[in-house]
C-alpha cells in the first residue's frame, strides 16, 4: 500500500517522467518474505511463513532439497545442523529421521507439500531448487495442488531451470545470481521470466536491460528501509527481505 509521506518524498526528488515510472513500480512491486520472515521466526518453517503472511507480503521464498528417501523438504543448507538440533546431510537422512529433529522454536522441518498446503494461494511462492534432479518431483507437487500460476521456480542452477522449462513451457521460472557474466542473455536462453539478483550488484542499467528483454528483476536480500527505497527508485519488480515489514510502506 502506498503511503502519502513516501509519495511526497519521492515526487519531490524526481522529474515527472520518473514519478510516473516510480509510482508504477511501487504499485506493482512484489514484497517477498525471504524464507518466510527469517529475522522474526526460524527460517523455512511454517511459523516463519505465518509471520510473513501476518505482515502482509505478496510472496514468500522457500528452499527445497531432497532427502535420502527422495522426499522434498524445505531447508536451505545441505546440512541440518545450523537450523535444527540434529546433525547430518539432508541427502543422507530419511524424512522420518529429519522429522525427529526440532528447530529452535521446537518446530519440524516442513515438507514441500506441507509448505504449499499452508501457503496455498494466499501469496505467490518462489520455490528455490537447491539441487538438480528435483525438478520433476517439484512440478508434480505444484500441479497436484493447482498452483502452477501461483509459483515461480527459481535457482542458481541453470541446468535445473533448463529442465523445468523442458517439462513445463508455461510455469514461471527465474535465474538467481550474485555475479554473472551475462545474466540477461542466460535468462533469455533459459526462457526464464525473472532475474533474481544480489541487490548490491544491481544498478538502474541492469533493471532497464532486464525490462528491455522482457524479464522482471527481483533483488535479494534487502534489510534496511533506506535500501528498500533506493531499489524501489531503481524500478525493480520485487524485493526479498528477511524483515518483510520494512517493505510494507512501498
Amino acid at each position: 500500500m502506498l503511503r502519502s509521506t513516501f509519495i511526497f518524498h519521492f515526487m519531490s526528488k524526481q522529474t515527472s517522467k520518473d514519478i510516473i515510472l516510480g509510482l508504477s513500480t511501487v504499485l506493482f512491486m512484489l514484497r517477498i518474505g525471504h524464507r518466510g520472515a527469517k529475522a522474526y521466526a526460524p527460517e523455512n518453517t511454517l511459523s516463519s511463513f505465518r509471520k510473513a503472511l501476518e505482515i502482509g507480503v505478496d510472496a514468500v521464498e522457500l528452499d527445497v532439497r531432497r532427502t535420502k528417501d527422495n522426499q522434498l523438504i524445505v531447508i536451505h543448507d545441505a546440512d541440518v545442523k545450523r537450523t535444527t538440533d540434529g546433525k547430518g546431510l539432508v541427502n543422507e537422512l530419511t524424512l522420518d529421521e529429519i522429522k525427529g529433529f526440532n528447530t529452535e522454536a521446537d518446530e519440524k522441518i516442513p515438507t514441500l507439500q506441507e509448505a504449499l498446503d499452508f501457503l496455498d494461494k494466499k501469496v505467490k511462492v518462489l520455490i528455490e531448487l537447491k539441487e538438480a534432479g528435483t525438478e520433476e518431483a517439484v512440478l508434480s507437487i505444484v500441479r497436484e495442488r493447482g498452483l502452477e500460476k501461483n509459483v515461480v521456480i527459481v535457482s542458481f542452477l541453470e541446468d535445473a531451470l533448463r529442465k523445468v522449462r523442458e517439462l513445463d513451457k508455461d510455469i514461471d521460472t527465474g535465474l538467481i545470481y550474485a555475479k554473472h557474466r551475462n545474466p540477461v542473455n542466460a535468462a533469455v536462453e533459459l526462457k526464464a521470466n525473472y532475474l533474481l539478483a544480489l541487490y548490491r550488484f544491481t544498478h538502474s542499467a541492469n533493471v532497464k536491460k532486464a525490462h528491455e528483454n522482457g524479464l522482471k528483476l527481483i533483488v535479494w536480500t534487502v534489510n534496511t528501509p533506506q535500501e528498500v527505497e533506493e531499489y524501489v527508485k531503481k524500478g525493480v519488480d520485487g524485493i526479498a527481505s528477511d524483515k518483510p515489514d520494512i517493505l510494507m510502506a512501498f
